[in-house]
């Protein structure tokens, strides 16, 4: 029978927010803008602490036991998420961003990736220990200021072109 662990939820969850944070902070080299530039490396710096709380959830998750069905639907989420070059590695991320050609362009992935990452928390979130799905619910709250922050720059960025 199949299982899939906590644990390895919030291992992607670490390299999703390494990835983000890396991401973020190329762009923000990239894109001199003051007010993107800003709200580019802030969210670089939330990403690191996302990642923190993260790594110190890992030490003492506890490990539910789905059935194979369950890890089977799971699993081919999770290959779809792997699949996206956001989740692909810091070294993509950056390559990425360094590709991204407008303002408009980087904003509009930062939110996919946004949104896609508050899917994948929500789902985390359902792995966790009642004890620890606070941590996972207050992450989601910052992710989704994201959202509403991102999309408010490109708001701005639309109206400028």
């Amino acid at each position: 029978m199949g299982v899939f662990v906590a644990a390895e939820a919030i291992n992607m969850a670490l390299q999703i927010e390494e990835n983000g944070e890396a991401f973020y902070k190329g762009l923000a080299a990239r894109f001199q803008d003051p007010p993107v530039k800003a709200v580019l490396e802030d969210l670089a710096v939330q990403e690191q602490r996302h990642y923190e709380a993260f790594l110190k959830l890992s030490r003492y998750v506890t490990e539910p036991v789905y059935s194979l069905e369950e890890w089977e639907e799971y699993a081919r989420y999770l290959e779809v998420a792997v699949d996206n070059a956001i989740f692909a590695g810091p070294d993509k991320a950056l390559a990425l961003a360094d590709s991204i050609a407008d303002v408009s362009t980087a904003l509009r992935m930062a939110l996919g990736f946004e949104k896609d990452t508050l899917l994948f928390y929500y789902d985390l979130r359902e792995l966790m220990r009642e004890a620890d799905r606070a941590v996972v619910d207050e992450i989601i709250r910052e992710e989704k200021a994201h959202v509403r922050r991102l999309a408010a720059l490109l708001g701005g960025a639309r109206s400028q072109a």
